[in-house]
């Protein structure tokens, strides 16, 4: 027996699914693959024998919680801040840094991440950044002060952008390229339901009378902190679900794993058409998919984790040199440009509409014409806040807020519905249309919204603005993640796709630190400002060179 065969018969159990089915669950699928019994056949291949079923519908319930939890954690901190601001003391700009810190987080660790999963495999890290994702949210919600929630959001970026990268990588490399692209556009479907569920939760729990104080009011932990409690439990089901699912079989047979990656694809093939694993067609696999076995003694042995680090500093300069470093530095600029347009807005979108409904219209002077959008956000040092002199010797001073208004949430579940809708569209269309043409109109569209923002009279026209711009935004990051995907190799792919979104992460760094001082200058600033980038977009994506058929 092979050194691999002894390897793969003591392997641990959790490398092999936990979840049984009968051979009678599914009816057979046809498989349209020929393949010679002793043939050795290459990834493509194996993985669209599988066909395509249970396996592929569950693997998707397992990531669903996980997407949702890289939406809870980007976005959660823009629904508490209109609540949160007189416990933690917060200025608009201060606003602007606790929207910013999580991006930071994932700017600093994103090439850690990527570079671990291409070494160490996608399964075991996203595992641990899931958990310790959950722990880091659990930790916040008990933040006593703005330093104290600073900090942790922050940590909540590290860990979780493992996660956010690696899962795309994850699931493509279960899915044929027959599925493929409208599988990672399922995905961006339930990105945006996570986004349509938080508002939802936001609305529930915040406006309730929530309240427990301990050692003397050192201690507070109210309805805004329950919510930061609940926005954890996401990553901990995903961390749970994500126990009883196998490594990539793609990045198997690139460490040369190859029988562990048959197995896998036996099972695969049992769970969709209930037939039999040794029914699969394919009884051997390699790279490049000739007859010729791979030879045991050539399969890397295990190595140290020190070794497998300097390989993996190896592996990364492809990426910045010639066929990739033109491609991936286009697909990372346009990956800024496009994050950075759609978080930027999307975070201070409760804030904008906590001042729009808000404001008064009876204070409007007629004579300056109709209310616009920059009349109804009129800047404060604090946004909502009235300080209350005291009375006694002390002259204390108490942080008054006015309840969140109803329609800050109830819009932001509109805005969210209307991109899940949009995404289960650009999934029909995607392969109708290309992702090129798709990809054009995301940034194109956006750029007019941003100049249209300028006019809106009113909260109604304003929703139906902000609904396009978020929706066709939101597309975009997720059909440039598709073309990274696409053209990078195996050996690259996670690292190119990590190294570009944590470059496009410091977009919305950058955007939610500069919002309020263009505000502050201008109210047009900051939709100049991104609308620029939507522009540069559109221009960029004409550049895109045409990906190959098969993954490499």
């Amino acid at each position: 027996m092979s050194e691999e065969s002894q390897q793969n018969s003591t392997k641990p159990k959790h490398e092999v699914f936990t979840i049984s089915f009968s051979s009678t669950s599914l009816p057979p699928d046809p498989v349209d693959v020929n393949i010679e019994p002793e043939q050795s056949s290459d990834f493509e291949a194996a993985v669209e024998a599988t066909g395509y079923g249970l396996f592929n519908y569950l693997i998707l319930l397992a990531i669903l919680p996980g997407i949702c939890a890289n939406v809870f954690d980007t976005t959660t901190i823009s629904y508490l801040l209109p609540s949160a601001e007189c416990d933690l003391q917060l200025t608009l700009n201060q606003k602007g840094m606790l929207n910013a810190v999580i991006y930071t987080g994932m700017l600093c660790s994103g090439f850690f991440w990527g570079f671990l999963a291409d070494t160490k495999g996608r399964r075991s890290l996203l595992i641990f950044g899931y958990l310790a994702d959950a722990i880091c949210n659990i930790l916040s919600s008990m933040s006593q002060n703005f330093y104290m929630m600073l900090c942790l959001k922050f940590l909540c970026g590290v860990v979780i952008s493992g996660p956010l990268a690696i899962t795309m990588t994850y699931l493509a490399e279960f899915h044929s390229t027959k599925y493929r692209s409208a599988t990672l556009y399922w995905t961006a479907v339930f990105s945006a339901a996570g986004n349509v569920i938080l508002p939802a939760l936001a609305w529930l729990i915040i406006p309730q009378n929530w309240s427990v104080t301990l050692f003397n009011g050192t201690f507070v932990y109210n309805s805004w902190r329950i919510f930061v409690l609940v926005c954890s439990l996401p990553a901990l089901t995903a961390f749970l679900g994500l126990l009883h699912f196998p490594e990539s079989p793609k990045y198997l047979m690139s460490q040369g794993k190859n029988e562990r990656a048959l197995k896998i694809f036996q099972k695969m093939y049992a769970m969709n058409t209930g037939n039999p694993p040794e029914m699969f067609p394919i009884k051997s696999l390699s790279q490049d998919g000739n007859k010729k076995q791979v030879d045991p003694s050539r399969v890397k042995p295990e190595v140290s984790f020190w070794k497998k680090t300097r390989e993996g500093w190896n592996q990364v300069k492809p990426l910045f040199v010639k066929p990739y470093l033109g491609q991936f530095l286009l697909i990372t600029i346009l990956q800024f440009g496009s994050i950075l347009s759609l978080n930027t807005i999307r975070l201070w979108m409760p804030q904008l509409f906590t001042l729009i409904e808000t404001y008064d219209f009876e204070s409007h002077d007629p004579s300056r014409g109709a209310v616009t959008l920059c009349d109804m956000i009129s800047v404060r040092s604090v946004a909502n806040v009235t300080l209350v002199t005291g009375l006694n010797t002390t002259m204390t001073e108490t942080c008054v807020i006015p309840p969140v208004p109803v329609k800050v949430y109830t819009n932001s579940m509109i805005i969210s519905s209307s991109t899940v809708l949009g995404f289960l569209l650009a999934g029909t269309v995607v392969n109708l249309i290309g992702k090129k043409n798709l990809l054009l109109a995301t940034f194109a569209i956006p750029a007019a919204c941003t100049i249209a923002l300028n006019w809106s009279p009113d909260s109604t026209t304003t929703l139906g603005i902000l609904a396009i711009y978020i929706t066709l935004t939101s597309i975009s990051t997720t059909t440039i993640v598709t073309y990274m995907v696409d053209l990078m190799p195996t050996s690259l792919r996670t690292i190119a796709v990590s190294l570009a979104m944590s470059i496009g992460r410091s977009g919305p760094m950058i955007g939610n630190v500069l919002f309020p001082i263009l505000l502050s200058a201008s109210c047009i600033g900051p939709f100049v400002f991104v609308g620029a980038f939507l522009i540069s977009g559109f221009i960029l994506t004409l550049f895109i060179p045409t990906p190959p058929t098969k993954l490499l």
